[in-house]
């Protein structure tokens, strides 16, 4: 009976899993992110670590606009990250570019999957990202378009700072 009792007590009781990043008082550890968290590149490939990373970059970037960060901030915290991910794993993030400036096909439709993952967080986000002309309402069918955009407009900044605009 009493182990009945303790195998109904676990389930009903709440329990905290600690997923995703290291915070401290400051925000993200960045140190401990650069140190810890190695992707299997060597057995993956750069690309898919590079996709995997700038992603991660894109949903923090929701995440912070989340947390009431204005945009620039949020976007600062969210390169603060990324580049931590680029240091630890050993990537450069030009090797994402063709010549032509544009990012990689194969990277740019596992970038999209991925951030897709935290769909849910970049919805939340979007009236805070995207500011609509007067008198415009952001309706339900204008916010799922707009969530749907989101990874193509982070992948757009990318190629827009490689290209000097």
């Amino acid at each position: 009976m009493n182990k009945i009792f303790a195998f109904i007590l676990i389930l009903i009781l709440p329990a905290y899993a600690y997923a995703g990043f290291p915070e401290g008082e400051k925000g993200y550890d960045l140190n401990k992110i650069e140190k810890s968290f190695k992707l299997p590149c060597s057995e993956i490939g750069n690309d898919q670590c590079l996709a995997r990373v700038v992603a991660m970059g894109g949903c923090i970037y929701s995440f912070e606009i989340n947390k009431g960060k204005e945009n620039e901030d949020a976007l600062k915290k969210s390169d603060e990250v990324l580049i931590a991910l680029l240091d630890g794993n050993s990537l450069d993030i030009n090797n994402m570019f063709e010549n032509d400036g544009s990012i990689k096909n194969d990277i740019r439709s596992e970038v999209i999957s991925r951030i897709n993952s935290c769909r849910e967080a970049t919805k939340k986000a979007i009236p805070n990202l995207v500011k609509l002309p007067e008198g415009m309402e952001m309706t339900e069918e204008r916010l799922e378009s707009l969530t749907n955009t989101y990874p193509q407009y982070y992948l757009y900044m990318f190629e827009q700072m490689r290209n000097g605009k």
